[in-house]
């Protein structure tokens, strides 16, 4: 929870400064940060992060790909918990300055550990299949050179996938495996590629791979330390670029909608429009946020429409649009929509918006005080736009492989999309921030955000001695009780401080504690049931939970069922992770 209030107060402290004489403090006071909040769980009960990413989905997920749950090693859901008081924080800014009578924001960690959970446990419990689900008989990504160098690959592109690995000496039937497995990566959060990749990647020398890349023009990224990132260029906090837009007359601020007798009270945004241009899950995640604010989002569907059932999941909500900017009649459509909107938020790929008419500068002249989201990859870091700006590509140039893998194993990339959604939880800042500074200067904003500005905020607590582990040059030290424990019928996650706290540990489990007993240790966990363990150690006071490895099952649980609502495909998310009051 330390963590989770740390970064609360690192977001929004940067905006004080512009947002007038009133800065954080009066915003700060005014979240209340919990640990199980929305759910029935006692406010009481003994939490841990590991405890929230058991309880959550979280450890299922990133253990899909091997089989068995894994912890993350960074505090995910308490970071994610920070970004969305701070958001928290400004939309009350927001509603107050509309005429809102909020006082008060809630926010959890449990919320925040659905949220990053969500597009999984919505796939899960979904009547309609998103994707096939393939694997193969060899290993998840990162791939390793024969000298060294660990990567990811990324192309959108069967035929230069093909052409990729046929020249490093790919053939037959696991070639044709793998593209489907690794398309749909992104949906079903697991990518077990066959052996055969791995054995042609480790018997070839970086440059051949690289000389392969290039010709292919498939995008590589070298998995970084945290080390190289942070002493490398733009290594940042991870927040937005905040830039006022040249005024162009006065912008008109939305006015709150009146509440009525037996309505339900307006959220922060109710009655702003928002106009969405987006794909994939950064941007759609991003306008969801907004949505769950209150704001009217109407997204602009491309032709081709977004990838699989993932749509219905980050669009939900939303009105839908087809509108196609590529073509002059479709940008004529989007200028009119955006003429009326208060917030204009795309992730076209770096230069769209230029070529096609549509700037920050360009669309301020047709709504003035209009807040412009922009959501890239690399922003700002230009030099990198010859490399997909994708989820994976950041991951391993940003060093989260690294920070997020404790030292004793290889780094690791995985399949939970963290930059995106980090990417998303920023972006979402950057809008709300704008929106504050307009309705106190009422003019326009551009905000610039990007999947590398999310992971950079995730990261902000590997440099520290924030969090839950202790860290090495960024990465995680662990010892066997970090990791999820085998127990008769799953997996338990403890969390165990020194001294006291290894005692009792101790005595609820009727055995001492000491250097060497570690497979003791293991064996004693094996004789009873996990939900037996949760329930001896919670009455020790030892944060401690059954894991949840049945995604669909998560969402019947009586303790967590209030944190889920139905979308329209009929499977179940998350529902919108504050409570104003």
């Amino acid at each position: 929870m330390d963590l989770a209030h740390e970064v609360f107060g690192m977001r929004v402290a940067p905006w004080s400064a512009a947002l007038g004489e009133k800065s954080a403090e009066p915003l700060q006071e005014s979240v209340d940060i919990s640990w199980y909040g929305g759910s029935r769980i006692p406010s009481g009960h003994p939490a841990s992060e590991a405890v929230i990413q058991a309880l959550s989905g979280l450890m299922a997920v990133n253990g899909a790909e091997a089989g068995r749950p894994r912890r993350f090693g960074l505090d995910v859901a308490s970071a994610a918990c920070g970004l969305l008081a701070g958001q928290g924080a400004l939309a009350a800014g927001i509603g107050r300055a509309r005429g809102l009578g909020i006082e008060r924001v809630r926010t959890s960690v449990l919320r925040a550990g659905t949220l990053l959970a969500g597009q999984y446990i919505g796939e899960a419990t979904s009547p309609e299949d998103w994707a096939p689900s393939m694997r193969g008989d060899g290993a998840p990504p990162p791939f390793a050179a024969a000298d060294g160098p660990l990567f990811e690959i990324e192309t959108f592109d069967p035929e230069r996938w093909a052409g990729f690995w046929r020249s490093l000496g790919v053939e037959g039937p696991a070639l044709r495996r793998s593209w489907p497995i690794f398309q749909y990566r992104y949906v079903k959060g697991h990518c077990v590629l066959p052996g055969e990749l791995h054995r042609a990647a480790s018997s070839a020398r970086w440059a051949r791979i690289r000389a392969a890349a290039d010709e292919f023009r498939v995008s590589l990224a070298p998995l970084q330390t945290h080390g190289e990132v942070s002493a490398g260029p733009g290594w940042s906090a991870g927040h937005p670029d905040l830039k006022p837009l040249a005024a162009q007359g006065r912008g008109r601020s939305t006015p709150a909608p009146a509440s009525r007798p037996g309505d339900a009270r307006p959220l922060p945004l109710s009655g702003m429009r928002v106009v969405e241009a987006t794909t994939r899950v950064q941007g759609p995640l991003a306008g969801l946020l907004l949505r769950m604010l209150g704001a009217e989002v109407t997204w602009v569907e491309p032709p081709q429409g977004d990838i699989g059932g993932m749509g219905a999941y980050y669009h939900r909500g939303k009105e839908r649009v087809a509108v196609d900017a590529a073509r002059p009649q479709g940008r004529d459509q989007l200028r009119d929509m955006v003429a009326e909107a208060d917030v204009f938020l795309h992730n076209w790929r770096p230069g769209k918006a230029a070529e096609w008419g549509l700037t920050a500068e360009q669309l301020a002249r047709v709504r003035p005080g209009l807040v412009y989201g922009e959501a890239s990859g690399w922003a700002p870091l230009a030099d990198r736009d010859h490399v997909l700006g994708t989820e994976f590509m950041v991951q391993a140039y940003a060093g989260l492989a690294d920070t997020n893998t404790p030292r004793h194993e290889r780094p690791r990339t995985t399949r939970v999309l963290l930059c995106d959604i980090f990417g998303a939880l920023v972006t979402c800042e950057g809008i709300l921030a704008g929106l504050l500074r307009r309705e106190r200067s009422n003019h326009g904003w551009k905000s610039e955000t990007s999947l590398l500005c999310g992971a950079m905020a995730l990261q902000s607590q590997a440099g520290s001695a924030r969090g839950s582990s202790p860290r090495t040059a960024g990465r995680p030290r662990w010892n066997p009780l970090d990791e999820p424990l085998e127990t008769a019928d799953g997996h338990l996650a403890i969390t165990v401080a020194e001294g006291a706290g290894r005692r009792a540990l101790g005595e609820a489990l009727g055995m001492p504690l000491h250097d060497g007993n570690e497979a003791r240790l293991a064996e004693r966990f094996r004789e009873a049931p996990a939900a037996h363990w949760e329930k001896v150690l919670n009455e020790a006071g030892i944060p401690a939970a059954e894991v949840h490895d049945d995604l669909a099952a998560l969402v019947h649980d009586e303790r967590l069922a209030p944190l889920f609502e139905p979308f329209e495909d009929g499977g179940q998310a998350p529902a919108a992770p504050w409570v104003f009051e």
